[in-house]
């Protein structure tokens, strides 16, 4: 019994001590040939005739400064203001909420709903539309939550909200 434990401890050491050894071996041939890789991947590179400056030049050109077309055709559009009517920017931004009722806002085209708002008048829903309101009937945000409108585009969608009321 003795001998057989003897026996596996020592295949045991010696197969250990052996993948030791191996594993050294492979060590050190692999970095001793690693100097001879790099410099045959130097050569290859000397060879074609690139300098450094050359391997190390830029991909690619940062240019801070628009051509003088585009710099031209941006200053026209700049200068004129584009406004929507009143049926793009509902259908924009005010359908979110009037073509369904959310959050208590009347539905276009429903009258009895609209009648209590009209009564009061267009410049009582122009301010309403502009600067948003919060009541027990429901909550306008200001400009519809679309802070991009200018108060032109809001008025014209408060008309158009108006005369497809006044319509049915």
């Amino acid at each position: 019994m003795a001998k057989k434990k003897y026996v596996v401890h020592t295949v045991v050491i010696s197969g250990f001590s052996l993948g030791v050894a191996l594993f050294a071996y492979l060590l050190v041939t692999h970095h001793m040939s690693m100097p001879n890789q790099v410099m045959h991947s130097r050569d290859t590179l000397m060879r074609n005739g690139s300098s450094v400056l050359d391997r190390i030049k830029p991909v690619g050109k940062l240019v801070m400064e628009l051509p003088k077309e585009v710099a031209v055709i941006n200053a026209s559009i700049s200068t004129g203001t584009v406004t929507r009517d009143g049926a793009q920017v509902f259908g924009q931004s005010c359908a979110a909420c009037h073509a369904s009722g959310i959050a208590g806002a009347p539905k276009l085209g429903d009258q009895a709903h609209w009648q209590t708002r009209l009564a009061k008048g267009t410049k009582v829903l122009y301010v309403n539309a502009l600067n948003g309101i919060s009541s027990s009937t429901g909550v306008m945000p200001a400009k519809g939550g679309n802070a991009s409108l200018s108060d032109a585009e809001v008025k014209a969608a408060v008309d158009y909200i108006v005369a497809k009321v006044k319509i049915n």
